[in-house]
């Protein structure tokens, strides 16, 4: 796949938690999750958008968004910190050109 041919891209952030040493660890990672004209690709899956049915978001604050990816196989959460309104718009005007 070309970079050329990336519309949109947002980052989101994966925390895990671990236990170590009897003390709760929290691991913070930043990864992109970038739309092309056909697939969605994040850093462990490539969606196909025929198998994206919507994207929504729900905003907390300034910097605390959840990100929805509704999917054949169901809802796909990723929490964003950037205002993910231009990373939607872009996925519906591609979603509507295609009906």
């Amino acid at each position: 796949m070309e970079q050329s041919n990336l519309l949109s891209a947002i980052t989101y952030v994966n925390t895990e938690r671990s236990i170590e040493a009897g003390e709760m660890k929290i691991t913070k990672s930043e990864y992109d999750l970038h739309l092309y004209e056909d697939v969605l690709v994040s850093s462990t899956a490539t969606l196909s958008l025929t198998n994206v049915w919507d994207i929504s978001y729900k905003s907390f604050s300034d910097n605390a968004n959840l990100l929805y990816l509704h999917t054949h196989r169901g809802v796909v959460t990723y929490n964003v910190h950037s205002d993910p309104n231009k990373f939607v718009t872009t996925f519906k005007r591609i979603k509507n050109a295609n009906y």
